[in-house]
């Protein structure tokens, strides 16, 4: 099929072609995308060929520095800012479908920006985005409830890595300073009191040998000796810092995600702690077609994972070595969903609700690469969230309405102590 025989296809239970559509602009790329997948063929071919099209169409349209008309041409405008994304060169629609930025990005580069094709592009995508939110509204559900302590599990350790970091340069700063002052008045003393400078020009060349070798060893084994304590030390909590701060971002980009393709019938419960468990749930979803508990990791893009069974892999080198326990993200959330399967046991009984609580693990970062062997829980990429909530919707009712206010309720205690 030709492009101008693709543009003479008709659209999808209508009168118009596509050809048509696409001139007066109510024909988008995610409607040639969803038409990709049509049971008709000729719609499905017609689209294939036009998507192509219209998407080099767009990129040559925006390359040459036009200000962009609509969400397409917006999405097509390239980044600037790929210092935190790492992604140099792609689009505001790339990185909003990777979740790799999310609505804070676009309002930070409308203040930073103020004219230009790349303000223009987040005024639009912003506009898209608070009108989705405004369709909520009108649905009369409204956005995602969402619940959050001030501060969570991961915030506190990261805090607490913070403060050991702080103590531990101080002491090594202090303790260099002191060295450093102590050595300037011995030697200061040995110089006024003992005339040190003529005895060290009096030495011969033997003597200067033996005692820039032993000053040079000194330090060498000093050095040693505070790269395996304080330096180490220093080394393992700047990891811990970032490993939190990192947790933290990844928990921030899963329950943005959510509240965009989720409404008012759906309720997020974040960092959520069991009968005074230190560790807490990453998030609680609970929705009509049952209640989920959410395992949040966001490793490094060129990670790599096996998930078998209940095993958990991390590729180190050329191997994957399997975790710890306390480490292993699938027993993990697996042990969280018992814990609040129980907690939320009376209600489920009282109602006999067929839902039971079902644990998901997410990665926040969608470059992670995991390799899926009859894991015995749902896993999911971040970017996939859109599609995972669209089959979730599908699905018919678990929890009824009085069953889910009760457990609503219950969850709810939590916040309000």
């Amino acid at each position: 099929m030709q492009p101008q025989q693709a543009r003479q296809v008709k659209w999808i239970g209508g009168n118009r072609t596509i050809g048509e559509m696409l001139d007066d602009g109510s024909m988008t790329l995610s409607m040639l995308t969803k038409g990709q997948e049509s049971e008709n063929p000729n719609i499905k071919a017609a689209c294939s060929i036009l998507k192509v099209e219209q998407e080099n169409q767009i990129k040559a349209y925006i390359a040459s520095g036009k200000m962009p008309r609509n969400l397409d041409e917006a999405r097509a405008v390239v980044w600037p800012y790929d210092r935190r994304t790492q992604k140099p060169g792609w689009t505001i629609g790339q990185l909003l479908d990777n979740c790799v930025i999310s609505q804070k990005d676009i309002n930070y580069a409308i203040n930073k920006t103020w004219k230009g094709q790349l303000y223009q592009a987040c005024v639009i995508v912003l506009s898209d985005i608070l009108n989705i939110e405004s369709k909520k509204m009108i649905s009369g559900n409204g956005p995602l409830h969402v619940e959050q302590k001030r501060n969570s599990f991961m915030s506190k350790e990261g805090e607490a890595a913070t403060y050991k970091y702080g103590f531990w340069m101080g002491m090594t700063w202090a303790f260099w300073t002191i060295l450093v002052l102590a050595d300037i008045g011995y030697l200061t003393y040995q110089i006024i009191a003992k005339n040190l400078i003529d005895g060290l020009l009096s030495l011969n060349w033997l003597s200067w040998l033996v005692l820039i070798l032993g000053v040079a060893v000194g330090s060498l084994v000093c050095v040693k000796m505070l790269n395996r304590t304080i330096f180490r030390r220093i080394d393992h909590l700047e990891l811990d810092i970032k490993k939190h701060k990192a947790g933290q971002i990844g928990e921030d980009k899963v329950a943005d995600e959510l509240r965009k393709n989720l409404d008012g019938s759906c309720h997020l419960f974040r960092n959520y702690h069991i009968n005074g468990k230190e560790q807490d749930i990453d998030e609680i979803l609970l929705s009509p077609w049952g209640v989920f508990v959410i395992e949040i990791k966001n490793p490094s893009g060129n990670s790599a994972f096996e998930l078998c069974g209940e095993e958990f892999k991390k590729r180190i080198g050329n191997k994957y070595v399997q975790e710890k326990d306390k480490r292993n993200p699938i027993k993990q959330v697996r042990g969280n969903a018992r814990d609040l399967k129980c907690f939320l046991e009376p209600i489920l009984s009282e109602h006999a609700c067929p839902a039971y609580v079902t644990p998901i693990l997410i990665w926040a970062n969608s470059d992670v690469t995991s390799y899926d062997k009859d894991c015995v829980i749902d896993v999911w990429k971040i970017n996939e969230l859109p599609r995972k909530i669209d089959e979730l919707k599908q699905k018919p009712q678990k929890i009824s309405d009085k069953c889910y206010k009760e457990i609503e309720k219950k969850l709810m205690k939590f916040y309000e102590e």
